[in-house]
């Protein structure tokens, strides 16, 4: 544990790196990565005594100057993201499942960040228990996480403690990420420990983006997040000022959360500005910027200072005669992997140069740049914005390996058997590489598949991608025998916007294809080689570790995958098993719906500072080397690589263990964000399909069936719904958990996992990111 004099110094430093606004608790937390929460409440209230901080409004946490250049906002609050991470990444360099998310708050044993809870300033007491607490109470602390039935479970402090469950009504005015007190009611067999709310010791939100409206009972707004109230009332006064100064009911809005000690069941909250008009792509936009707290575009002074760097030397290999090619999507700007391949003196043996932009050698390590890399951890690929991790000087100019020019890279060479896929060897050097043509994933495809009439080659390039294609088929043929990777067959679908103002104008499908797994191939190998190099030279470093999932997990999903596919259950407790019934599901609806619904009970791939595994992707050993223009991971590791090319001392690990854990609480905050506001434009896309022509049906699958109703899959979208029990029709409707069914007792009817259904909407919530369906004809 650092010195209290050692913490001080940090907080000043990241104070000092923020853009004058401020940072808030939780976020200050997030930056501080693991550390005692006593010594900090006891560090920055002593901070706050001697004035070397200032608390300003909501509670954010400032110096009383600001001295050194502008800095970027501080990256939000620790959340849980569904599905595959995909914050900072354009492509694989992992199988999908490789990345895998529970929903926040909806499997009951996650685990929540230490991190989350910073509460208003003067707001409510910290600590302690409750004044009224009797002699024979137990009374223990710990995050809650509520659910949109009303039930919650509370997280208790210390990783071995089971959660407590919180039945409906008894959480208080608690949210979810807020630090409770909670009071023992009962121990019960099959759920564990039973309480109640006490006491709201911290928010986890201290300010939240909301609608503006009003209802019977008064003004209020509804909160952007699906995990807070549907409605919270605001305090006396707010809703007419707000009307008086232009605020219009369904505007975006920032308030602030209140609570008051005396009345623990009341919460409220203070209006503190307008954000924009809802309704519109900019307004979720600005919506989802605000609540997830993301980073501003850098400020002209980043820009000028990215230009004006040097790069740091470091001995360096001219390959710019090597025919070089880079593979991206279409649209894309930054470009910071390129791949070669040369013959070997011996037959049979190729060795591909995987070329990675040597960001590193721009970035000083703790310099300005560097530290508003490490604030912003990843690039955001927002639906219709960009939010890069480096300056665009930097991100798609200076270090973005572009055609036709010189440019420093971090090169792996890589010795490779053609006919069997087998790694013979490699070695790591720096290099000048020229790229001798751009292509696009659809090019490389149609050159593959012969049809390029239309793709503007230059000499050699076809060849070249020939060469790579039947090199990296072998490396896949492999990897499915020896490591069993998981076969996810999840596409992504992308929400496409235009115009300016933007608006939504498709959803595009984009699936595995060889060219995909070409690239894939090669970056997954190089980032097990630097990995392998870092253990083997004892280098502190930074690995991707993804743990297996519970048996009992997989064994309920079995359970519904049978009842979705009118088998038997498959045996999926062990990974042959289970890479086999993947395997097997082949292509279409079902087999996206199923891969989708293992990926939202696969544990979260996180980084670590110890190698643990990857589970998505059956290695031992992994890192993420590959993507440092967009991901700070990545460029920690090449800081590490590049202070022992130049004979400097790395990080230290127990400095890496601080970043890392922040890095994941950036990561899945910026996941949180995306998946928030590409539900939202989905939402409003298919209100548009649907105007004019509401009787056009939807297509959707039963994902699962509860008491409460069915949840849907729409794989066209990549979209869940849910159609309440009332909407199926006359009951009464009965739930048959065994075959995971709602049965009609008067009738025949009956709705399984898998049933292919023709919809219509109900009512969509576009603040909320929810459909509600039902089926046609009722």
């Amino acid at each position: 544990m650092p010195s209290d004099a050692k913490m001080r110094q940090e907080i000043i430093r990241l104070l000092r790196a923020d853009n004058g606004g401020g940072l808030r608790k939780t976020t200050l937390r997030q930056q501080l990565g693991q550390m005692d929460e006593t010594q900090f409440r006891k560090v920055t209230k002593a901070m706050l005594a001697d004035g070397t901080m200032l608390a300003g409004r909501g509670g954010r946490l400032a110096l009383p100057k600001e001295p050194g250049p502008p800095a970027v906002k501080r990256g939000g609050q620790t959340a849980g993201a569904q599905g595959a991470a995909t914050s900072g990444q354009k492509r694989g360099g992992q199988t999908a499942g490789a990345q895998g998310a529970a929903p926040s708050g909806q499997k009951r044993g996650a685990k929540s960040s230490p991190a989350q809870g910073a509460a208003p300033s003067g707001r409510h007491q910290r600590g302690g228990s409750p004044a009224s607490a009797k002699k024979d109470e137990v009374l223990v602390a710990g995050v809650i996480q509520m659910t949109t039935k009303g039930f919650g479970f509370v997280n208790q402090d210390g990783d071995d403690n089971k959660d407590i469950f919180i039945p409906a009504g008894r959480n208080q005015s608690a949210f979810s990420g807020d630090r409770v007190m909670v009071r023992i009611t009962a121990n019960d067999d099959a759920r564990g420990p039973v309480g109640e709310v006490a006491k709201v010791l911290e928010r986890g939100h201290e300010e939240i983006v909301g609608c503006f409206g009003v209802t019977d009972d008064g003004y209020g707004v509804r909160p952007l997040r699906r995990e807070l109230p549907a409605f919270i009332p605001l305090i006396a006064g707010d809703g007419d000022a707000a009307l008086a100064n232009g605020v219009q009911p369904g505007d975006w809005v920032l308030v602030e959360l209140l609570h008051h000690d005396s009345d623990s069941s009341k919460a409220q909250a203070k209006l503190l500005r307008r954000l924009q008009k809802s309704g519109t792509v900019s307004g979720d936009l600005v919506a989802i910027m605000s609540e997830y707290d993301l980073p501003k575009p850098y400020t002209a002074a980043y820009e000028n200072a990215a230009l004006a760097q040097e790069p740091l030397p470091v001995a360096r290999e001219d390959c710019t005669k090597l025919a070089t090619v880079t593979v991206d999507p279409l649209d894309a700007r930054d470009f910071d992997d390129a791949l070669s391949l040369t013959p070997t003196a011996e037959p049979g043996v190729v060795t591909v140069g995987v070329h990675i932009a040597d960001v590193a050698c721009l970035i000083p390590m703790d310099e300005k740049l560097d530290l508003a890399a490490r604030s912003r951890g990843f690039t955001a690929y927002l639906p219709g914005k960009t939010l890069p991790m480096l300056p665009s000087s930097l991100a798609t100019d200076r270090c973005s390996l572009r055609e036709n020019e010189d440019r420093l890279a971090h090169t792996v060479f890589i010795d490779i058997e053609t006919t069997t896929g087998v790694v013979r060897s490699y070695r790591r050097a720096h290099t000048l590489i020229r790229v001798r043509q751009r292509l696009a994933y659809e090019e490389v495809e149609r050159v593959l598949e012969s049809k390029k009439h239309d793709v503007s080659l230059k000499p050699g390039v076809e060849k070249l991608l020939r060469e790579l294609s039947a090199c990296a088929e072998k490396m896949r043929q492999k990897r499915q025998e020896e490591e069993l990777f998981l076969p996810l067959a999840v596409p992504e679908m992308r929400v496409i916007c235009a115009g300016k103002p933007p608006r939504v104008v498709g959803i595009q499908k984009s699936e595995g294809s060889p060219s995909h797994e070409m690239i894939e191939e090669f970056m997954l190998a190089a980032n097990v080689c630097v990995a392998h190099e870092m253990l083997k030279r004892k280098i502190p470093g930074v690995y991707r570790n993804h743990a297996a999932p519970e048996p009992e997990i997989l064994e309920g999903f079995a359970a519904q995958a049978g009842v979705m596919l009118h088998r038997k259950a498959p045996k999926l407790r062990k990974r042959p098993g289970l890479v086999k019934f993947l395997r097997d599901l082949g292509a279409g609806a079902s087999a996206s719906m199923l891969s989708f619904s293992l990926l939202r009970i696969l544990p979260r791939a996180e980084y670590g500072v110890e190698s643990q595994g990857h589970f998505g992707l059956g290695k031992d050993l992994y890192c993420h080397f590959t993507s440092p223009i967009r991901r700070y991971t990545d460029l920690l590791v090449h800081q590490q690589l590049l202070a022992l090319d130049q004979g400097r001392s790395p990080r230290p690990g127990t400095m890496l263990t601080d970043y890392v854990a922040r890095c994941n609480a950036l990561e899945a905050n910026v996941d949180q964000a995306c998946y928030a506001l590409a539900d939202r434009l989905k939402v409003r896309y298919l209100l548009d399909q649907q105007e004019g022509n509401a009787a056009l049906p939807i297509t959707g699958l039963v994902s699962r069936v509860t008491a409460a109703g069915l949840n849907i899959y729409l794989p066209d979208l990549g979209l869940m719904g849910f159609v309440p029990v009332r909407s199926l029709g006359a009951g009464p409707w009965q739930f048959v958990a065994e075959r995971y069914a709602l049965e009609n007792r008067r009738s025949s009817k009956r709705y399984r996992c898998g049933d292919e259904l023709s919809l219509r909407i109900k009512d969509a919530d576009v603040v909320r990111g929810e459909l509600e369906l039902a089926p046609v004809g009722h």
